[in-house]
């Protein structure tokens, strides 16, 4: 697997999400590392350039996956401490 199919997979994306989610929980970190991914996001979706339908949905899944992961990792992260 090739680290493009990687940065293209929300899975991905969502890793991340969680693992900033879980490890800081909300605190300035975590939300100024949540913008950072996020502008990260769009330079990604700059960089693939036109959306073509076969690949629209898959690339677009990843913002939401991120915030959704993060939001996940540190409600995850509230129960267990």
């Amino acid at each position: 697997m090739t680290l493009t199919k990687i940065i293209d997979s929300p899975y991905a994306w969502a890793v991340v999400g969680f693992i900033i989610g879980i490890a800081l929980g909300v605190t300035t970190i975590s939300v100024w590392l949540l913008a950072i991914g996020f502008f990260a996001y769009l330079f990604y979706l700059r960089a693939h350039g036109p959306a073509r339908p076969s690949t629209e949905g898959w690339l677009f899944l990843a913002g939401p996956a991120f915030m959704i992961a993060w939001i996940a990792g540190f409600m995850v992260r509230g129960m267990v401490s």
